[in-house]
C-alpha cells in the first residue's frame, strides 16, 4: 500500500457509490440487531434473515470501517483543533448524548430488551461502550490513534494492525477487543484509498467482469462461512476484503446506472439511522411479538428493520428546524471553534 498515492489522492465531498455503501451497511447493521433480537425473543429456530446476518458478518463491519478510512488522508492535513473537533468532539457528542437516550429507553422498557442496564455500564461509558454505539466509540479511537501515529511508515502501522487482528485477543473489554480486530480495516481504507476508488471505476467500465467477479467473491465468503473457517485470521481477511470488494463493485455499478437511488438517500443520512434505529426497531419488534398478529419471525424482523431505518429519516425531517434538532445535529456550542451547526451528512 502506498502512503504517497493515498495521501495525495483528491477526494470529492460527495461520491455516489460511497453513499450507496454507507446506506447498505447501516441497513445491514440494523437488520442484524433486530433479527437476532427477534430470534432470541421468540426462541425461533431457522430464520433466513439469520442466514443473511451470518453471510454478511465477515464483511459488514469491515466494509463500514474501510469506507470511513477512505477520507483519513484529508483529515490528517488539518490543524489539531480542526481535527479534534471533527474526529473526536463530533463523535463524543453523539456518543454520550445517545448513550443517555439509550439508557433511558432501556430502563423504560426494562424486561423487554436483551441488555440489562446497571450502574457499571454507566460508569464505564467513557472507556467501554455498550449496545450499538460502539461503532462511534471505535471511530473516535481509530482517528485519534492514526493521527498520533501518522508519521510511522505505513508498512509498520499496517503490520502491527495485522498482528493485532491475527492475535487471539479476548480481554473482555469491548473497546480493546474491537480495536484489535477492526483497526486493520480502517487502515486499509486509509492507505488503500486509491485502490478502492480504482476498483469502483473499473466496475463501472466493465459491468460483466464486475458482476462475475463479485458473485465469485460472494461465493467464497459463503463457502468460508458454511465451512466455519471464517474465524481463522487468513480466511477472515479474505472474506472481509472479498465481500467488501464485491459490494463496492456492484454498488458502484448501480450508482453509475442511476439504480437504487433510495440507498444513496439512506447513506447520506446514515448517521441519523445509526443513532436512532434501535428505538423504533425495538418498539415495532416488541409490539408485533406481543400482539401475535404476525407469527412468522422473519416477517417480524423484516417489518421492524424497515421501520427502524425509515423512522429516523422521517424523524429528522420533522425536527430539523425545531429546538430538538440537537439530537441529530451537533449545536455550534459543542464545537471547539464556534460555527454554525450543519447537518452531519458528510462522509466520515
Amino acid at each position: 500500500m502506498s502512503q504517497t498515492i493515498s495521501q495525495n489522492a483528491t477526494v470529492p465531498s460527495r461520491i455516489d457509490w460511497i453513499d450507496y455503501v454507507k446506506g447498505l451497511t447501516i441497513i445491514l447493521v440494523a437488520q442484524m440487531h433486530i433479527t437476532l433480537g427477534t430470534q432470541e425473543a421468540l426462541g425461533a429456530g431457522h430464520m433466513w434473515l439469520v442466514d443473511l446476518v451470518e453471510f454478511a458478518r465477515p464483511f459488514r463491519v469491515p466494509l463500514f470501517f474501510m469506507v470511513a478510512g477512505l477520507f483519513v488522508s484529508r483529515s490528517m492535513k488539518w490543524d489539531l483543533t480542526k481535527f479534534a473537533d471533527a474526529k473526536f468532539v463530533h463523535f463524543a457528542y453523539f456518543y454520550f448524548l445517545w448513550s443517555a437516550i439509550q439508557i433511558a429507553m432501556k430502563l423504560a422498557f426494562a424486561g423487554y430488551g436483551n441488555h440489562a442496564i446497571d450502574m457499571t455500564d454507566i460508569l464505564l461509558l467513557p472507556i467501554e461502550p455498550f449496545s450499538t454505539l460502539w461503532f462511534i466509540h471505535a471511530l473516535a479511537i481509530f482517528f485519534m490513534v492514526t493521527r498520533v501515529l501518522k508519521n510511522l511508515p505505513p508498512v509498520l502501522l499496517v503490520g502491527a494492525a495485522a498482528i493485532l487482528y491475527a492475535a487471539p485477543i479476548h480481554t473482555g473489554w469491548g473497546a480493546v477487543d474491537e480495536f484489535a480486530s477492526r483497526y486493520i480495516f480502517f487502515l486499509a481504507g486509509y492507505f488503500g484509498a486509491t485502490q478502492f476508488f480504482n476498483l469502483a471505476e473499473a466496475a463501472r467500465n466493465n459491468a460483466l467482469r464486475a458482476v462475475a467477479g463479485s458473485l465469485s467473491a460472494f461465493a467464497m465468503v459463503y463457502f468460508f462461512v458454511e465451512a466455519d473457517i471464517v474465524t481463522k485470521p487468513l480466511f477472515g481477511l479474505l472474506a472481509a476484503f472479498g465481500g467488501a470488494a464485491a459490494t463496492i463493485a456492484l454498488l458502484s455499478l448501480a450508482a453509475d446506472r442511476g439504480q437504487l437511488k433510495w440507498l444513496a438517500y439512506v447513506g447520506q443520512r446514515s448517521l441519523y439511522v445509526y443513532l436512532a434505529f434501535f428505538l423504533p426497531g425495538a418498539v415495532m419488534r416488541i409490539g408485533l411479538i406481543k400482539t401475535g398478529f404476525i407469527e412468522n419471525a422473519d416477517m417480524i424482523a423484516l417489518i421492524a428493520t424497515v421501520v427502524a431505518v425509515v423512522t429516523p429519516l422521517i424523524g429528522f425531517k420533522l425536527i430539523e428546524k425545531t429546538p430538538l434538532a440537537f439530537v441529530f445535529v451537533r449545536p455550534a456550542f459543542f464545537h471547539l471553534e464556534q460555527q454554525e451547526a450543519k447537518p452531519a451528512l458528510g462522509n466520515a
